[in-house]
């Protein structure tokens, strides 16, 4: 007979809860400060090895938060590039951000912060651009994404595909940025309210996705900026 003032231990299961303890570690500590016993002790795993045994490694661990998350929005995403694509709007800037930003507001823990935003902020230092094992993921569990990136990518065709790519990931940053600040802000920070940062963060945003190619013009060192003064 089941004794009932035991419940089973774990109703989720032990990748999953890698998964969610090392978002939340490497969201406050950053990536390398962070080892796999840390993150197998957090999950309440009692294999230190877990890690490896799920993942093969940080980096495939790293590559799983990714994917998982990514994952997690692909069905808010996928109704609103549907949406756009009743509508004829699929090279509309503001509505392709919004697809990209928003859902993420939703990856809240449960005091209201944003692991994820702070996850990737430190994500984005290693990878600038995805890796043949992530992007094979990311195909598979989340092809809404991959999709609202070929429209984003043609937004910017009028620059070189490395700079395309780098304005793509500096916006969603832009967010990230404003999440993780809102998180850890004092109360006197909060007068501004969340909803009028992302709008702002959106329009900014925009601006920096829709910039013109390479202007000369602009100073690329101080010796540039000063000999631009004349």
């Amino acid at each position: 007979m089941t004794d009932r003032r035991h419940p089973r231990r774990h109703a989720i299961p032990a990748a999953l809860r890698l998964i969610e303890a090392a978002e939340a570690l490497f969201a406050e500590r950053g990536i390398d400060a962070v080892s796999m016993r840390e993150i197998a002790a957090a999950a309440r795993c009692g294999d230190t090895n877990a890690v490896t045994y799920y993942f093969g490694s940080k980096e495939g661990l790293l590559s799983a938060i990714f994917a998982s998350r990514a994952e997690k929005m692909e069905g808010v995403r996928g109704g609103m590039l549907d949406r756009l694509e009743r509508q004829g709007r699929l090279d509309d800037p503001m509505a392709l951000l919004g697809i990209l930003f928003l859902p993420q507001l939703h990856l809240a823990d449960g005091r209201g912060r944003h692991p994820y935003a702070a996850f990737m902020l430190h994500f984005a230092t290693r990878y600038w651009s995805l890796n043949a094992g992530l992007l094979a993921q990311v195909r598979d569990k989340a092809p809404n994404l991959m999709r609202l990136m070929g429209h984003l990518t043609a937004l910017v065709g009028h620059v070189h595909p490395d700079i395309a790519r780098n304005r793509i990931l500096l916006c969603n940053m832009m967010l990230q940025c404003v999440l993780v600040r809102w998180d850890h802000g004092e109360p006197q920070d909060s007068a501004v309210p969340l909803q009028a940062h992302v709008r702002d963060v959106m329009r900014a945003a925009c601006a920096s996705l829709l910039a013109g190619p390479e202007d000369k013009g602009v100073p690329a060192s101080v010796e540039e900026w000063f000999d631009g003064l004349g």
